[in-house]
């Protein structure tokens, strides 16, 4: 079985070394239920992207609130939101005053694997979406704020059952069932500030800490004997410091960004580049696209989108992207996506709401089986958020 340890062990070679672990399987259930007492008491956020990802370094969430998930996920480029701080600081100068936003969605998962045998569909439903943030305008060239916001997250929930194919009173029924269960992803926590020197230029900076665990739970049952069953437990963790960088050239009727964000051991670092082109003078719409890379230099994945945003009247913004994506991985990996949302103003407060559908198909290895098979995954984030501005 894949999964049923770290790296890409396989469950046949699992088994034999399990039989020389009854004596302390007893030891190992009863750790096994501190472990699923302490996720209950302090429950993780679930966003699963696939199992392949749930043992690499996760998958980046595709945008950390509603503004910027209904914007696909962009980075270099924005219109002022607070949780820039975490994208391109340089970003946050862009709106005068003070603001505070706040967001939180629930994610649907569903993987299709293809194979000799058929179809098989493994899906599950998760919590996609947290974060928080605030700025402050501490002078006409100065603009500072912090901000938290879950970034990856590398969990998975698979169950595979194994059919006897021997003849005999077991032919065709499920005499083994394995299951693997992967929660955790990262967050970070940063502050910076925005600076603007000059009338055609704002730079940014922030940083701060990027932390976070994952915890795998890998369960092996014998239908026919269940004095083999047995769980398997590992994990781990990070806390390391991590830093934005960002430039926005704004001008007449337009706006360039680029972005840099710093990697870590379970993160990858990436850099980002786009322009904005508005529609009029009194802004009322803007369309534009940036190109991010992710870990340059190695893996090269590519990440393109293209974003749009409308103000139809004073109140009311309409947001949109499409999204390509190109792991650049030894697992072959190419991605569509599509984003909308919506704000509409109460005042000072604007109640904001996006959706996001992304598909990647890839050939590889999954959980429960030894060959490569064809696998599609399908991700599915609402989320909903409140900006305020005091």
């Amino acid at each position: 079985m894949i999964g049923c340890a770290a790296g890409d062990f396989y469950c046949r070679q699992l088994i034999c070394s399990y039989h020389l672990m009854q004596k302390s399987r007893d030891l190992m259930k009863t750790f096994a239920n501190m472990i699923c007492l302490l996720l209950l008491l302090f429950p993780g956020i679930v966003l699963a992207f696939g199992y392949a990802d749930a043992h690499g370094n996760g998958s980046p969430i595709p945008g950390f609130n509603a503004v910027s998930l209904g914007l696909g996920g962009a980075r270099a480029i924005g219109f002022g939101d607070a949780l820039s701080i975490l994208t391109n600081p340089a970003v946050i100068y862009r709106i005068p005053g003070t603001s505070l936003t706040m967001s939180v969605g629930p994610a649907v998962l569903v993987e299709t694997v293809e194979d000799s045998t058929g179809r098989k569909i493994n899906n599950w439903i998760a919590l996609g979406n947290l974060s928080a943030a605030m700025k402050f305008q501490q002078s006409s060239r100065l603009a500072i704020a912090a901000g938290i916001a879950r970034i990856t997250d590398s969990s998975f929930e698979g169950i595979y059952h194994v059919r006897g194919e021997t003849p005999g009173p077991n032919y065709g029924n499920v005499i083994e069932t394995l299951e693997l269960t992967v929660t955790g992803g990262l967050y970070e926590a940063a502050a910076g500030f925005s600076w603007r020197p000059a009338a055609w230029m704002n730079v940014g900076l922030s940083g701060g800490l990027r932390f976070g665990q994952v915890d795998f739970d890998s369960t092996y049952l014998d239908r026919i004997d269940p004095e083999n069953d047995t769980l398997i437990s590992w994990g781990w963790d990070e806390n390391s410091f991590c830093w934005h960088a960002g430039i926005i050239i704004p001008l007449s009727l337009a706006s360039l960004g680029v972005s840099w964000a710093s990697p870590s051991e379970h993160y990858d670092g990436r850099i980002a580049a786009g322009a904005i082109l508005y529609t009029g003078e009194f802004r009322q719409g803007a369309f534009g696209g940036e190109i991010e890379i992710i870990d340059p230099g190695d893996a090269n994945a590519l990440q393109a989108r293209i974003i749009g945003q409308f103000h139809p009247a004073g109140s009311l913004t309409f947001r949109g992207a499409f999204t390509f994506s190109d792991r650049g991985d030894e697992i072959k990996r190419q991605g569509i996506g599509l984003a909308l949302g919506a704000g509409i103003a109460f005042g000072k407060l604007t109640l904001n709401s996006a959706y996001s559908w992304s598909s990647i198909d890839r050939g590889g290895i999954t959980f429960g089986y030894t060959e490569p098979e064809d696998v599609k995954l399908s991700t599915s984030i609402l989320s909903v958020g409140l900006n305020w501005n005091p």
